[in-house]
């Protein structure tokens, strides 16, 4: 497995703890682990449910600012939100943004 694979799962591991750590919160995870969508929450309160796709915090190597992901055209359309995490295991939620095709 490669460094980049390696890196996603721990990513994956981490923002599944941090979810699960959240009162009320249940977390799926997809079997193959291919998809739009890493996790899926669903709280036990609201009864609302949330699909996340998870993203290791990555810089540019010229500049060493952060490299901002963009989510897919279909992660839009399922209202998926992106949970950036770091080496550290720090968790940087996105805020949800409107999209005029949507």
């Amino acid at each position: 497995m490669n460094i980049k694979h390696r890196k996603g799962i721990i990513s994956q591991l981490i923002a599944q703890s941090y979810l699960a750590k959240q009162e009320d919160i249940i977390v799926f995870t997809p079997l193959d682990g291919l998809g739009p969508i890493d996790i899926i929450t669903y709280n036990t309160k609201t009864k609302e449910y949330k699909k996340y796709d998870v993203k290791t915090v990555s810089f540019r190597q010229q500049h060493g600012t952060m490299i901002n992901r963009s989510p897919t055209q279909q992660q839009k359309d399922l209202d998926v939100e992106i949970l950036y995490v770091t080496e550290q295991g720090e968790i940087y939620p996105v805020p949800k943004r409107k999209f005029k095709n949507k």
